[in-house]
């Protein structure tokens, strides 16, 4: 019995290391100038397969039904698939910096409705050769920033804190006469 106690403390000792490691930020990695370059907002970069952009960064704050608020970002890409073959990119293949503490996206929530909808989302489906995929990736922030870059393979799109706008939620009544995404 005491064998087995002292595997069972063991074992939940290192199932809860194992959960703090979700919880570690992870820096932005130096990139040589060779195989870095970076982008504004609006002004898609090109690689040899593929093309990627930001063309707008907003922002929102929303209270959940338990009481918590929460800080969001909204980042509207863009990737279009310049080779002969299909691609498979989704939100987990582009990385999200503040001040180069990387930042993971987040799922859908039922309180986004108000202020965009579900389909607008970046989605995980393949893009074919030619075509061009678009949406939002929500990133849930935790602290105050000044720069924000957005890196897919050796592109970084760069801005700052005061190029981020706020956006309002969509009344019913708006969403059904107009679209319910932000402006960009």
């Amino acid at each position: 019995m005491k064998k087995f106690k002292k595997a069972l403390a063991i074992l939940l000792m290192l199932s809860t290391m194992a959960s703090f490691t979700g919880c570690i930020s992870k820096e932005q990695p130096e990139a040589s100038d060779a195989t870095q370059v970076t982008y504004q907002i609006g002004s898609p970069g090109k690689a040899e397969d593929f093309e990627f952009g930001v063309t707008g960064i907003n922002s929102f704050d929303l209270t959940t039904e338990y009481g918590e608020t929460f800080h969001c970002l909204l980042v509207s890409v863009t990737y279009t698939n310049l080779s002969e073959k299909e691609q498979d990119i989704t939100k987990r293949n582009i990385e999200f910096y503040l001040d180069n503490e990387e930042i993971k996206p987040c799922e859908y929530r039922s309180e986004f409705e108000p202020f965009f909808d579900e389909g607008n989302l970046f989605n995980d489906n393949n893009i074919n050769p030619g075509r061009t995929k678009r949406g939002y990736i929500v990133y849930r922030i935790y602290k105050d920033y000044s720069k924000i870059d957005v890196v897919l393979n050796g592109i970084t799109v760069s801005s700052s804190r005061d190029a981020v706008k706020p956006v309002l939620p969509v009344s019913p009544t708006q969403a059904t006469e107009n679209s319910s995404a932000p402006s960009e």
